[in-house]
């Protein structure tokens, strides 16, 4: 009787890695990365506000209602979380340490700020759009999708719900922060930052890439949040603030993130339901905008009592995904550093509530279950 081989002990990433790399997988991820570039240069060609996420995102948002089948995996957004990093990192001098010093208070304000914008918008989608409770409360708490949507549905909630209604948010948040900031100030969000920053040599790029790669690694191991980017920018902080490395990293990278970033934000929706995105649009159109009232007049409270700026406070209370405001930041060149840190102080207080809200729910779940 003949014994088969031994299997490699490590060969399980490799082919877990190559049965996703499927034709099928490059299609989709080409067809959404061509449809983006195609709203990117037309965005662009038009000037409009932040164009290579803006013209990307809307492309294939569009593409998405038209049923086209595309997918941009999140390894990618890994990868660009890493690069953003990098760029927001870059943003960090002396003169930046110095005003951290104000930080600690406004940080303060965004923990009691996010549950009580949380509570409000709850409210709303229990009351008004008439979700169940779990539902409702994880599709308002502004979180990341994926562990919104895992731990909305291990309480009980409607999974499509808070995955439609998540990625609305962000979606919306998005076109509407740049447009916003255009109405206050005039200013148009370009997407490439401080077009006078010098460019990393050769060597600056290794040292940066290998400093921000370690970084990472220990950042996932001990469970920090959105690890990719912020580890990547911590190293790129300390590389920058200590002068060994002094350039940033070019343009056309920025610009190449912002339309993969922004084409994976449009086509998210693909796949979905005309009907079901109808339904709930309408809800979602009406508590990002109760979101954006309610934040512009936090904004405004805080930036007046701390002196700081208003628009650098918008960017960082806006619960929008935190690549996607603290790009804005870069683009704009306001703040990106403060917008970014408060950012991840939002997350960190949602990984630690949100899954303690989960529990809770569970087990009141249960409890309604066995009683029947």
């Amino acid at each position: 009787m003949s014994v088969p081989p031994e299997r490699p002990a490590d060969d399980s990433w490799i082919n877990r890695l190559s049965s996703s790399l499927t034709p099928k997988f490059f299609k989709n991820l080409f067809v959404a990365l061509g449809i983006g570039l195609v709203g990117g240069l037309i965005a662009y060609g038009i000037n409009m506000p932040l164009a290579w996420m803006m013209g990307p995102m809307l492309a294939t948002f569009v593409a998405s209602l038209l049923r086209v089948r595309m997918g941009i995996p999140m390894r990618f957004r890994s990868v660009i979380l890493g690069v953003i990093g990098v760029f927001l990192g870059a943003s960090f001098t002396p003169d930046t340490l110095d005003q951290a010093a104000r930080w600690p208070i406004s940080m303060i304000a965004v923990l009691l700020y996010v549950p009580i914008i949380t509570l409000v918008v709850t409210w709303f989608y229990s009351k008004v759009a008439k979700l169940d409770p779990a539902t409702a409360l994880f599709s308002a708490t502004p979180g990341g999708l994926t562990p919104m949507v895992v731990l909305g549905a291990a309480a009980g909630g409607n999974e499509q719900e808070i995955a439609l209604t998540q990625g609305l948010r962000v979606l919306l948040l998005v076109m509407s922060a740049p447009l916003i900031v255009l109405m206050i100030t005039g200013v148009v969000a370009s997407g490439h930052g401080d077009s006078e920053a010098i460019q990393m040599t050769l060597s600056e790029g290794l040292i940066t890439a290998f400093c921000a790669i370690a970084t990472v690694l220990v950042f996932r191991k001990i469970g920090i949040p959105a690890a990719e980017m912020t580890g990547a920018m911590m190293a790129s902080m300390v590389l920058h603030v200590t002068g060994l490395v002094e350039g940033n990293l070019p343009g056309w990278l920025l610009a190449g993130s912002l339309l993969i970033l922004g084409s994976a934000i449009g086509s998210r929706f693909a796949g979905v339901k005309l009907s079901f995105l109808a339904r709930l649009a309408g809800y979602s159109i009406f508590a990002t905008a109760l979101i954006l009232a309610f934040t512009g007049g936090v904004a405004w409270f805080v930036s007046d009592w701390l002196d700081l700026d208003y628009i650098a406070v918008l960017l960082a209370f806006a619960p929008g995904g935190v690549a996607e405001m603290s790009l804005i930041a870069l683009a704009l060149n306001v703040e990106p550093s403060f917008v970014a840190f408060h950012h991840i102080v939002r997350i960190f207080e949602i990984v630690l509530l949100a899954p303690i809200m989960a529990k809770w729910f569970e087990r009141y779940r249960q409890k309604r279950l066995n009683n029947l």
